[in-house]
């Protein structure tokens, strides 16, 4: 819009009310008919110039009037923009053909096959796939075998022994091949509840995860297959959990009783009991060990020395009607029948029954 009240009256936008008036009056002067008499033009520049007044002079007039101002402005400028979308040039074209004049060409579509590069792509994709699904699961059972592993462990330190075994069978579930799972859960079933086939199982296996299996796992399984009547077996699996630990003196005591007692190996069971006497702190299994040696050496003929173990043992364990019973029998090789009556009477009263039969055969 080229031409506006402003111009009209020749001043600025911005100009003051003050301004406005001395515009006005100055052109109101200038266009008079009083002073332009005839002159069709000064009229209506006068009437122009009174109209433009009267709108800048007044302040809401002169808002409203700026914002029309404001849009026109605003709309030339998109039209000057998009000119040849309200150029008469282009406005005014013929109608659009009908339908019989119009040619219609059908779109090309090309048929796309599968490709052996889409192939190994989707096959790649899916390898992917899967490959991340059994890592996320990998990982997962891990940490959840190992969290019901340590519970286990607690279970067993606060003796909550049935809880401790389902948590380790729940840890072995999640990581089939966790060896020390299968280890603590053999030794609930051999020294808790006396599975021994269990246990035995549990040992296997604890020693087929391991690359290098512990003494103490070899020594649990030798004491499992004695149990369970497999005493060469047994045996071997001693002999391994001594050379993995020469320090393992509870190997020792095992040993000697499988070879003592079902190997008849008297000579190598003694040795294993002298090892045992030598280094083992444990009370009550020194007992053991004084009576299995004791035994050993009645065995061998070897009663003074026998008696002498059997001694030791009484000393620590007077009321023992087993040692009792085993040192009236020595005594009666010594021939000592008086004194032997008296270890088949006190292991009788102290419930050994099978020191009645001693005391009506030779006592009565």
């Amino acid at each position: 819009m080229e031409q506006n009240f402003y111009t009209v009256l020749g001043i600025a936008p911005a100009a003051t009310q003050q301004e406005v008036k001395q515009a006005y009056k100055k052109l109101a002067v200038k266009y008079h008919p009083d002073k332009n008499p005839n002159n069709k033009l000064a009229e209506d520049r006068f009437k122009l110039v009174n109209t433009a007044y009267q709108v800048l002079s007044n302040p809401g007039k002169r808002a409203r009037y700026d914002l029309k101002l404001q849009y026109l402005r605003e709309r030339e400028r998109v039209i000057q923009q998009y000119q040849p979308y309200y150029n008469d040039r282009y406005r005014y074209t013929r109608q659009p053909a009908p339908v019989s004049e119009r040619y219609y060409r059908p779109i090309r579509t090309e048929k796309h096959e599968f490709s052996r590069k889409d192939l190994y792509i989707t096959i790649a994709f899916v390898s992917g796939i899967l490959l991340f699904s059994l890592l996320l699961k990998v990982v997962m059972d891990h940490i959840a075998g190992e969290d019901k592993y340590k519970t286990a462990l607690t279970y067993i330190a606060d003796g909550k022994y049935s809880s401790a075994h389902r948590m380790l069978s729940d840890a072995i579930n999640f990581k089939p091949e966790h060896a020390a799972a299968y280890k603590e859960r053999g030794w609930l079933e051999l020294n808790v509840f006396e599975d021994y086939e269990a246990a035995l199982q549990d040992f296997n296996q604890a020693i087929a995860y391991q690359k290098k299996p512990s003494a103490d796992v070899y020594f649990m399984r030798g004491v499992s297959r004695q149990h369970l009547a497999s005493y060469l077996q047994a045996e071997a699996d001693l002999n391994r959990a001594i050379h993995l630990n020469e320090k393992l003196w509870d190997a020792y005591l095992a040993r000697g009783e499988v070879r003592l007692f079902y190997l008849q190996k008297y000579k190598p069971a003694l040795s294993d009991f002298s090892t045992y006497l030598r280094y083992g702190t444990d009370k009550e299994k020194r007992v053991t060990a004084l009576t299995y040696r004791g035994f050993g050496y009645y065995k061998i003929e070897a009663h003074k020395l026998s008696e002498h173990d059997y001694r030791r043992a009484l000393a620590t364990d007077k009321e023992n009607g087993r040692v009792n019973y085993l040192m009236g029998r020595t005594k009666m090789e010594l021939q000592e029948p008086d004194s032997a009556c008296i270890y088949f009477n006190q292991a009788y009263e102290l419930g050994y029954s099978a020191a009645l039969l001693e005391l009506r055969a030779n006592c009565y």
